[in-house]
Parts: C-alpha cells; sequence; structure tokens
C-alpha cells in the first residue's frame, strides 16, 4: 500500500511559533516572498475556504524539535499532510484572488483589452492586487517543492525512479499553468531557487532567491509539459519495473483522467509556444507542430457538461466560493464598451435589434429601464470617456438584483456585465483553458503556415469551428447554476425551438456571416484571417482578462476602437514587499529592464 504520510516526515524546521488559525509567517506583513512559505490570511473569508486549501499550508507547520512534536501531537489532528491534500491545495491555488479580481482584471485588463470599459478609474493601487497574486503564487510554489520532495523519497524507497511520474507530470502541468500566468504579468522572476527555504533554511540562494529569465523559465516549463502530455496521454499503468504508477487517492481538478491531463498540458504547450514563437520560431515551431497534431479526445467532445468544452475550476468542487461578486459589487465601475458591443451587434440600436452574436445576452445586461426602454437600453459605454459623457451609476451588482433582477439603479444607463456571471460563486466556474481557444490558436497556427501546417478545409471552417465550439461552452454555462433564471426574450425566442447543437451552429454561421462573408473590409488575406482569429478568440477569452490582455500585447491586432491608445501597460511592477526584502537581487534585475520596473518595460516575448 502507498502510504506518504508514515514514510515522508518533514525535515525539523526552524521554529515559528504556530498560533490560532490565521497565523502568520511574517506578522508585520501580508505577503508571502519569493523565499518563504507560509500561511497568509485574507480578511475572515479565507477561514471559510476548503480542507485541500487550508492543508496546502500546513507543511511550513513542522515543529522545532522531535521532542517538541512529540509533546505537543493531537491525536485527532495528525500534523502530516497527506499527499493528496496538498495535491489538492494545490488545485485550490489556483483560483483568482479577490484582490487580483479586483484591482487588477476589472481596473487594468479589463479596459486595456477593451473586453469592458471603466465609468472611473477609482482603485489606482495595483500593488494589492500584484502583491496578493505574488504571495499565493509562492505559497502554491513552496507547496509544490515539498510534493517534489515526497515523490523523490517515495521513489527512493520503492527503487523506482518513475513510480510517481504520473503524480508528478500533473503536479508539472499545473505549477507551469500558473508560472506561465505569474512570468507573462511581471516578467523575469525567482524561480528556480524560489520556495526552497526549508530545503536549506541558511542558505542566502534559498532564503532571498535570484531572478530567473523569462526565456528560460517558458523553455524550462515548455519542456517539462511536453515530458508530461506525453506520458499522461501513453496507456502503460507501470513503470519499466513492473511498479504501477503511483495513483492520486482523489484529485478534485480532473479526477485522475490522464487523457484530460494530457489534453491540458497540450493546450498550454499551443499557447505558450505560439506566445513565444516570434522571439525563437526555431525552438517553438517544433514544439506547436506536435501540439497542432495531437488529437483530443475529451475536451472536444460536443461541449459536454462534464468539462463544458474546457478545463475549468469548479468552486462548488473545491469547496471554496471565489469573492466575484465582492470584486464587482464593490469595484462598480465595470461596463460594456464600444469596442465589445461593435462585435456583437451590426448597429448601434440600443433595442438590441443589431446583435447577430448571442454571446451578448449571456455577457452582457441591458442599462435599467426608462420610458424609451421599458426593458432597458443594450447602451455601449465609451472605451475613452470624455466632457461629454453622462454619469454613470445604479448598482447592477448588487446581490438585491437576486429578488428582483431588472432592478439595476436608475441613474445605472449603460450596460452592465451580466449579473449571473458576477453573482453565482459556486457554480460559476473558473476557466483555465476552453476547447474553443485550442481551435482558435491550431487555426493561427494554419494561417500563418508555422511548420508548414494548412488549413484541413479552409481558414473560414476553422474559425468556424473555434467559433461553434465557443458558442457550446457559453451555452452551458448558465445550465451549471440554478441562480440563472432570467433570459433576455430574444435569447429564448430563439433557442427555446432548437437542439444546443443546431442553435451553435447557426450562431456560428451567423457570425462567420457577418463578420467574414458580409465585412465590407473582407479580401481573403491572411492579415484579415488573423485579424478576425483574434477577435473571436479575444471573444471567447471573455472571463479570462489575463489571456485576453497578453493576446493583445503580443498581436496588437485585437479589436479596438481606439487604436490601443487603452493599451498601456505591458507588464506590472514588481510588489513592493519583495523589493524591500530581496533588494539586492531585484537592483540586478533592475539593471537589465529596458525602461525600468514600471509598465512600459516589456516582458522578454513581447521585446
Amino acid at each position: 500500500m502507498q502510504n506518504f504520510n508514515e514514510t515522508n516526515k518533514a525535515a525539523a524546521q526552524p521554529c515559528r511559533r504556530r498560533k490560532a488559525a490565521g497565523w502568520r509567517a511574517f506578522p508585520n506583513t501580508k505577503s508571502v516572498l519569493s523565499g518563504f512559505e507560509g500561511f497568509v490570511t485574507k480578511k475572515n473569508i479565507a477561514m471559510k475556504r476548503n480542507i485541500f486549501i487550508i492543508c496546502a499550508a500546513t507543511i511550513a507547520l513542522a515543529s522545532c524539535t522531535k521532542n517538541f512534536e512529540e509533546m505537543n501531537k493531537d491525536p485527532f489532528s495528525p500534523p502530516e499532510t497527506t499527499i493528496e491534500a496538498l495535491f489538492n491545495g494545490v488545485v485550490g491555488s489556483l483560483q483568482q484572488s479577490m484582490n487580483e479580481q479586483f484591482y487588477l482584471q476589472n481596473e487594468i485588463w479589463y479596459p486595456e483589452t477593451e473586453l469592458g470599459a471603466l465609468t472611473s478609474e477609482s482603485w489606482g493601487n495595483s500593488q494589492i492586487g500584484t502583491s496578493e497574486l505574488w504571495s499565493n503564487y509562492y505559497l502554491m510554489l513552496s507547496n509544490i517543492r515539498e510534493l517534489e520532495r515526497r515523490f523523490d523519497v517515495y521513489c527512493e524507497e520503492q527503487a523506482d525512479d518513475a513510480v510517481c511520474d504520473k503524480a508528478r507530470a500533473q503536479l508539472d502541468v499545473m505549477k507551469a499553468y500558473q508560472t506561465f500566468k505569474l512570468t507573462d504579468v511581471f516578467g523575469d522572476m525567482p524561480y528556480t531557487q524560489a520556495g526552497r527555504i526549508w530545503e536549506n533554511a541558511s542558505s542566502q540562494a534559498t532564503m532571498k532567491p535570484e531572478w530567473d529569465t523569462q526565456e528560460s523559465i517558458y523553455k524550462s516549463l515548455l519542456e517539462e509539459l511536453v515530458w508530461s502530455r506525453d506520458l499522461l496521454h501513453a496507456d502503460s499503468a507501470t513503470t519499466a519495473y513492473g511498479n504501477e504508477y503511483y495513483r492520486l487517492p482523489y484529485d478534485v481538478l480532473l479526477n485522475n483522467d490522464y487523457t484530460l491531463w494530457a489534453e491540458f498540458a497540450n493546450s498550454l504547450i499551443l499557447r505558450h509556444g505560439l506566445r513565444m514563437y516570434e522571439k525563437d520560431p526555431d525552438y517553438a515551431t517544433p514544439l506547436l507542430v506536435d501540439a497542432y497534431n495531437f488529437i483530443y479526445s475529451k475536451m472536444s467532445a460536443s461541449g459536454g457538461v462534464a468539462t463544458g468544452g474546457a478545463i475549468c475550476l469548479w468552486p462548488s468542487v473545491l469547496g471554496t466560493s471565489w469573492d466575484i461578486n465582492w470584486s464587482f459589487r464593490e469595484h462598480k465601475h465595470l461596463r460594456m464598451g464600444e469596442t465589445i458591443w461593435s462585435c456583437l451587434s451590426s448597429t448601434d440600436d440600443m433595442d438590441g435589434s443589431g446583435i447577430f452574436d448571442y454571446r451578448a445576452y449571456l455577457f452582457f445586461d441591458t442599462s435599467h429601464k426608462n420610458d424609451s426602454f421599458p426593458d432597458g437600453a443594450w447602451r455601449p459605454y465609451p472605451q475613452i470617456r470624455t466632457l461629454e459623457t453622462p454619469t454613470e451609476g445604479g448598482s447592477p451588482y448588487a446581490q438585491s438584483r437576486d429578488g428582483n433582477y431588472t432592478f439595476k439603479g436608475p441613474s445605472c444607463i449603460f450596460s452592465p456585465f451580466n449579473y449571473y456571471l458576477t453573482r453565482d460563486e459556486k457554480y460559476m466556474p473558473q476557466i483555465l483553458v476552453t476547447y474553443a481557444d485550442v481551435l482558435f490558436m491550431k487555426a493561427e497556427i494554419e494561417v500563418r503556415n508555422i511548420g508548414g501546417i494548412t488549413p484541413p478545409l479552409n481558414a473560414d471552417e476553422s474559425i468556424r469551428s473555434g467559433v461553434y465550439q465557443s458558442f457550446l461552452f457559453w451555452t452551458h454555462i448558465p445550465q451549471q447554476t440554478s441562480r440563472w433564471t432570467f433570459f433576455y426574450p430574444q435569447y429564448t425566442n430563439y433557442i427555446g425551438n432548437l437542439d444546443i447543437w443546431s442553435y451553435c451552429n447557426n450562431m456560428a454561421a451567423n457570425v462567420m456571416n457577418y463578420a467574414v462573408w458580409m465585412n465590407p473590409e473582407y479580401d481573403g488575406s491572411q492579415e484579415f484571417y488573423l485579424k478576425m482569429i483574434y477577435q473571436q478568440r479575444w471573444l471567447n477569452l471573455f472571463r479570462q482578462p489575463w489571456e485576453a490582455w497578453a493576446l493583445a500585447r503580443r498581436t496588437m491586432a485585437t479589436p479596438t476602437t481606439t487604436d490601443h491608445a487603452k493599451l498601456t501597460s505591458f507588464r506590472m511592477e514588481y510588489p513592493q514587499k519583495e523589493i524591500e526584502y530581496n533588494y539586492e537581487n531585484y537592483t540586478k534585475e533592475l539593471a537589465r529592464m529596458s525602461h525600468g520596473d514600471t509598465r512600459q518595460t516589456r516582458v522578454w516575448w513581447n521585446e
């Protein structure tokens, strides 16, 4: 019987007094730094987190000496954290934090990508968001390092270096996902030596790790993903020595479905291989060719309810809630902007008669009702305000709408985001990657002829397939939550007489008619088709604004009505606490930055 809990005791660690739940490793800060690990609390809401996330931090609670440990054992609460609890704690740490959503997504990434528009720039303290993103990552990374250590010990005991490889591959996929996310926000960052303080607490290298270049991080992660994908996709259940691969008792992300894990890994290779392609096409091309030819069998299954044609975090499964309503309710200022409206409607008619892309009914709401528009108006907010822009207010994200959906407050005169997308904190998924995104990335590879790849039929069909899959995914979203009870009549009247596949096929054809075939700019050129791919991929990334931000920075060809005047951030500044603590290594990094530690310095793949 495989038992990590008895055979893998944590090594004695420097003394840190354990307090009641909610202790901080750093009493005077709210940050975890790159060299440290610890359980950082965020208000009382953190006390409600699932046991997996709590357990994910308990590796830092090992007592100072064996005698002290023996004296303080609680027979009803074992001090060791199980391997599955640590693993699923890492899954839980992929969630978007409340301050990331509030200060980064809502305040910066939505308006800069033009997926949304801000009625007021009132929350400029981005350091609150970046510090939380940074802290949560290094907490997760320290737990990953502990899992890697336990895998190594178990393999040694079994005299088989490969016995934990499949579990290790699953872990590598999550590590890659979150590390890519962080480096795409900041650029170079501590990585190789980070999260290892308990391996050698007296080592300056692990206490204050050096910054790795983004190029080295990217290439290391991509190589690990190739290994993970190929191993997880293989049919073998045993190692070369005939031992069964260690299998996690439970996996709250993909239920130990190795095929889905392999598809997740391959999707990340496509995403980040394309992102770095311009910087090193010789390195990226063979990776992209292999990833393009990889066969999907689970994510592609008609957008089924199990995955919705995507890999997502489901708070109901994790036993958490994800603070989305707080981030919208307290922020208040996000509205549908002119840019996205121009991609969803063929006219500016506020009665919605020009809407040809029915994702509009899922992404946004009408304004508050008035005499001219008894059901509210589809009215976009200007991407750039002028002195003539009317004052916007109301309470479109207030929970009082649970009992009176159409009431948004009389001063809400522009279209807000759909209330249901911002309200349900249990059954509204956090998207990691959709199959539609995979198809749009493959379409880009085809149109750009990367590695000699061309569309199997034509570029139109490749784009249409992605749009179809996007509709399958988004049309499934309301089915996941009992809260979603109001639908706009135009939407229900059309979809009511069709099965979901017919509806999505019709919608995909409709979008292609307006976006491509009836588009006066259509000329059949590579530039035109890439523009359409980026438009539809950008729309599908509606609830992944950090990914839309990366797409906009990389291509400068996503939809815009401002000539990308709103896109002013090409990275985010390092958190102040990391600068203060790890100053010597920070100054070395600072010397390599073209415009210093500012948003004008571009990350490696965007230079």
